[in-house]
This record gives C-alpha cells, sequence and structure tokens, in this order.
C-alpha cells in the first residue's frame, strides 16, 4: 500500500501547482481581456447609426456686384447698405448617417483624432426681410438719389459631408462641406429720396425664380447629452450662384424703356443651432 502511494503525492502536488499557475494565467488573461474590449470594442454609442438634424438660426446676404440697364442710354449700379446686417431667417432639415471610424476609438478617456464621418442631405431655407442699398444712377455714385428693397427667398438641397476632427468626452468639433442646387426667387423695386424724386419714374421688377449650382462650407461645436440626443452650433458659409429678376415690370412715366434683369451672385454666411437625433 505505502508503494502505490508514493508515487500519487508527487503527482498531486504537481496538479495543484499547475492548477494555481493556470488560475493565475486564468487571472492575467482576464484582466487582459477587460482592458481589450476597454480599448478597441465599440460601446453602443459607436455603432454607426442614421441621425435627423433641425436647425434654426439667422444669416446675413451678401448681393454682389450689380447693374441694370434702365434705358438705352442708362445703367445703374446697386450698391447694398445692409451687407452686415444678420436679418434673414435660416432654417435646416436633413438626414445624416455617422460612420465610426473605428482605428481612432482606442483611447476614450482621451482626445480622439477623427473618429468619424457623416454624409448628409440637407435641406436649407432662407428668407430675407429684404436686401436694400443705394441706387448710383448712370453707375455714378454722385447720382444716388434712389434706394432699392429686393426681398429674397432661397430653398437649397445639398449634399454634406461632415467630418469630426476632434471628440473629447461629450464634446465634438467638426467640419462641412457640400454640393447641391438652389432655388432662388427675387424682385425689386426702388424709390427715390430727397426733394429732386419722382416718384412716377420709380421701377420695379417682377418676381423670378431661378435654380443655380450651389457649394457650402462651415463648422462647429456639438454636445451630445446622451446616446440619441445632441445640439450643436454651426457656422456656415453659402455660395448660392446667380439670382435673377423678370425684365418686365412697372416702369412708370420712363420713357422708352429697355430693362434688363437684376442679377447678381449671392452670397450668405449663416449660423444655425441644430437638434441632432440618433435613429
Amino acid at each position: 500500500m505505502k508503494f502505490k502511494m508514493k508515487p500519487v503525492l508527487p503527482l498531486l502536488i504537481c496538479c495543484l501547482a499547475s492548477s494555481g499557475s493556470a488560475l493565475a494565467d486564468a487571472s492575467d488573461t482576464k484582466y487582459h481581456y477587460k482592458d481589450v474590449i476597454y480599448k478597441d470594442a465599440p460601446t453602443p454609442k459607436n455603432h454607426d447609426h442614421f441621425e435627423v438634424i433641425g436647425a434654426g438660426g439667422t444669416a446675413k446676404l451678401n448681393q454682389g456686384n450689380s447693374s441694370f440697364a434702365v434705358t438705352s442710354s442708362e445703367s445703374d449700379t446697386l450698391h447694398q447698405t445692409n451687407a452686415s446686417d444678420w436679418n434673414t431667417l435660416a432654417a435646416q432639415l436633413g438626414v445624416g448617417y455617422v460612420h465610426y471610424l473605428h482605428g481612432a476609438e482606442r483611447y476614450p478617456k482621451h482626445i480622439q483624432w477623427f473618429p468619424m464621418v457623416e454624409p448628409e442631405l440637407n435641406g436649407y431655407y432662407l428668407a430675407s426681410n429684404s436686401i436694400k442699398g443705394n441706387v448710383w444712377r448712370f453707375n455714378d455714385s454722385a447720382y444716388s438719389q434712389s434706394t432699392y428693397d429686393i426681398p429674397i427667398h432661397s430653398t437649397r438641397l445639398m449634399l454634406d459631408a461632415a467630418l469630426t476632427v476632434m471628440a473629447y468626452k461629450k464634446f465634438s468639433l467638426y467640419g462641412l462641406g457640400g454640393l447641391g442646387e438652389a432655388w432662388n426667387r427675387i424682385s425689386y423695386s426702388d424709390s427715390g429720396t430727397g426733394s429732386s424724386a419722382c416718384p412716377d419714374q420709380n421701377v420695379s421688377l417682377s418676381s423670378n425664380t431661378r435654380s443655380s449650382f450651389a457649394w457650402e462650407l462651415g463648422a462647429g461645436l456639438l454636445y451630445n447629452f446622451n446616446n440619441r440626443i445632441g445640439l450643436s452650433l454651426e457656422y456656415l458659409y453659402a455660395d448660392l450662384g446667380t439670382v435673377k429678376t423678370a425684365a418686365s415690370g412697372n416702369t412708370g412715366t420712363i420713357t422708352s424703356p429697355t430693362l434688363s434683369p437684376v442679377s447678381f451672385n449671392l452670397k450668405t454666411q449663416s449660423g444655425l443651432l441644430g437638434l441632432h437625433i440618433a435613429i
């Protein structure tokens, strides 16, 4: 009996030692597994998803250079005076697809560089109180005896791409750019100023809607309240292309009018407060 028990004890000791080593290895493996999960695995908020974007704010419009012919011998320049006024209603409604660049998500507790990109389809609407300014008759500022008013309504559909440059905790900084089509509707009217003004010679041109190529660039700051809702503050510069009035309207008592449409390149700067809802 003693002869049979001797090899059992060393074998039992060896097994216990191996088991202890295996448990230590298992503990190490478990710690390493948690570390890998913590660093590399996407959390629920980092899953690709769609989101709906709604925003509102204010904008200012830049008319650019413009002139139009009144008669065969008179061409007038329009000089905008309210280019610095933020007097235009701006609205946005769109949908985007947030795609996470997982290679940038290794260190959640630190700043993440370029962690996500988001293609977006956005619709924008602008409605101004009016572009206003002075009429320089014969293209000369010395003959500025009239003021003009140009109401503007603009709708555009844009394919945008938003790239998150940096993210830290609930904050992220992004840049945005896009191309699309704009539909701009404008009309024109002027009125005389001073004692020499002649109301019967005021000009008005009928409204006209014109479509044109549009592009935009911007940047914004996004704050995520939770995994579903975020709030953004965005600056957006857009070139809305060439706008034109109709070439017909009211010329009062002007003799032999040869009206041409008022035409200029329309640009806008907008400040938008947006709500982002993940779906």
